[in-house]
């Protein structure tokens, strides 16, 4: 079965009033010690289907093989539906002349050819790393998702999703000097590998010299891929019912923090599912209700959004039933995020620097304080101190305690954005982000990490 032909077929089971069918293919290539590992394919078909019943909602997913797949979903999302008590959000569905039009052909599934533009890059990285004396790991992978969605109002939608990743660390024989770089396209044409290795290996040159520094705040200098990580995160807790709830940094005895600047004036930060290089499905796809979205909004066309304007925070994601309730604009999620950047190349900021710590990536980030959005993570493969627009050496390793708020408020320069692949989330959500500099980061503790 197709997609197209799961959402019809769960459409003919009598409880279903809508599906929503993914259709997963993925490429992927890993090596180690300077040699390729493994490779391989994979592909997945499933279904999320849900039953309403009088305001009572009921979903079942399954992985499909067959129609029988679908039709035992079926029934069990209707058994849960007349179990289920009444939904808050119920709200009518979204009609047939209300689809969001298609933002473009759906792309085919991934196949083995997609690795066709990374062979020879990699093998001529390979025997560099090799007669350079260095220990090249990584591993790249190309996905599609594709989304079929249908519902009994005869609403009808289709997306999808390109994503290629290249990840590479780069290590010295004896394993003390290590670093990481990474890049996020559409497809492994667009990545290179070779100009990766080389960024590695000039990192690697800078950290032969090697300096301990204490915790303290430092002014720093993070890397697209840092910043991508912390986007993100202040994009997950950027919904309206939290900051109604007071659960959230954008609550306030006032009411949500929207108008209010919250940011550097050079912070903007935007949303499209057309963008070029950057395209999602522009319909909400809810399996179940969350603070983000509603089951009952599926197909309810996804505009571009405007998340931050020259720092001022703009409307929150917002699904219509809570909208309706507590007099907020409807706005849907979007699947990429983009953070306006300059003229402004890393070198450029790096050569204009008097004191400050250059930090490629982040790893393990995790919550401390919802309130305030406060995190805790740790820096890892590649820290190293610029002084009077020179890299003096690598340094050691820390863990930081800091909000992206509070990180994007002290954002004294913005560089030249580009797709940059977070450390964190790898390439489950699309972004583009410059290097950023930032005044007094606090790097609370030195971590013995390599």
């Amino acid at each position: 079965m197709d997609p197209a032909e799961v959402v019809a077929h769960a459409l003919e089971q009598g409880p279903t009033t809508l599906v929503l069918a993914d259709r997963s293919s993925g490429v992927n290539c890993r090596w180690a010690n300077n040699s390729l590992t493994t490779n391989g394919q994979e592909a997945s078909l499933s279904a999320s289907v849900v039953a309403i019943d009088e305001g009572r909602v009921g979903m079942q997913s399954a992985d499909v093989v067959g129609p029988d797949d679908v039709a035992r979903a079926a029934r069990a999302a209707g058994e849960r539906a007349r179990q289920s008590p009444p939904a808050a959000d119920a709200f009518e569905l979204v009609p047939a002349g209300e689809a969001a039009p298609p933002a473009g052909p759906v792309a085919a599934p991934a196949c083995a050819d997609d690795l066709g533009p990374l062979v020879e890059p990699l093998r001529q990285t390979f025997e560099a790393a090799a007669r350079d004396g260095w220990r090249c790991f990584g591993f790249a992978q190309a996905t599609v998702e594709e989304t079929h969605l249908g519902s009994v109002t005869g609403l009808r939608a289709a997306g999808s999703r390109r994503v290629a990743t290249l990840s590479m660390t780069v290590k010295s024989p004896d394993y003390q000097r290590s670093v990481w770089v990474g890049r996020l396209g559409t497809s492994f044409a667009g990545l290179d590998a070779g100009r990766l290795y080389q960024q590695a290996q000039e990192r690697l040159r800078w950290g032969e010299r090697r300096l301990e520094l204490p915790a303290g705040r430092y002014q720093v200098i993070l890397e697209p891929s840092a910043v991508a990580d912390l986007l993100a995160r202040l994009y997950w807790d950027m919904h309206a019912r939290g900051a109604d709830e007071g659960k959230t940094v954008f609550a306030s005895p006032a009411g949500p923090r929207v108008g209010e600047r919250l940011y550097a004036p050079g912070v903007t930060v935007t949303a499209d599912p057309a963008a070029p290089g950057m395209e999602v499905p522009a319909f909400v796809r809810a399996p179940a209700s969350t603070d983000f979205s509603s089951v009952f909004d599926n197909g309810l066309p996804v505009p571009p959004a405007t998340w931050i304007q020259a720092g001022v925070q703009g409307d929150l994601v917002c699904p219509r039933a809570w909208a309706r309730d507590h007099d907020h604009p409807v706005r849907p999620e979007v699947d990429n995020l983009r953070m306006a950047g300059t003229a402004t190349e890393l070198q450029a900021m790096i050569q204009s620097t008097e004191r400050a710590l250059l930090i490629s990536s982040l790893w393990y980030i995790r919550d401390l304080d919802p309130t305030t959005l406060l995190l805790t993570g740790l820096t890892r493969d590649g820290v190293y101190l610029v002084e009077h627009g020179q890299v003096q050496g690598a340094v050691n390793n820390f863990r930081f305690n800091d909000s992206p708020v509070r990180v994007l408020a002290h954002t004294v320069e913005i560089g030249r954005a580009e797709m940059a692949l977070s450390r964190e989330i790898g390439g489950h959500f699309l972004i583009e982000a410059p290097p950023i500099r930032v005044e007094d980061f606090h790097l609370s503790s030195v971590s013995d990490a390599v």
